[in-house]
């Protein structure tokens, strides 16, 4: 089976939060894909995490991330909502102090250029 291929630069932005407040990261400029959001609980409980970029949700819902450990979010099943324009920036919402680092991975617009893919 061939499928599909693509090679791309990568960045992470990691965020603190200070505050339960919803945050805005902005966008310095770039365009990019987000193709993953870790989070590390440093509590005792479960804390959820919300993520939108350009007004779309990145991670699906609100997401429980368990009780002293890094949890990878389920991100949105629309694929298009995950590619953020230049001009979008990322929101996160944590139910309370306690996730750090959030660690943001991502990738260039469209996954980055295509490679041949073959059997």
């Amino acid at each position: 089976m061939a499928g599909t291929a693509a090679i791309s630069s990568s960045f992470v932005i990691t965020f603190v939060p200070s505050s339960a407040a919803a945050t805005t990261i902005t966008n310095p400029g770039r365009a990019f894909k987000v193709v993953g959001v870790m989070a590390n609980n440093t509590t005792a409980g479960a804390l959820e995490l919300t993520l939108t970029g350009g007004g779309n949700d990145i991670v699906a819902g609100a997401h429980d991330c368990a009780a002293n450990v890094s949890t990878w979010c389920e991100l949105t099943s629309t694929d298009a909502d995950l590619d953020l324009a230049s001009t979008a920036d990322l929101v996160a919402t944590v139910e309370a102090t306690g996730l750090t680092p959030i660690e943001i991975h991502c990738v260039a617009t469209g996954g980055g250029q295509a490679l041949t893919a073959a059997d």
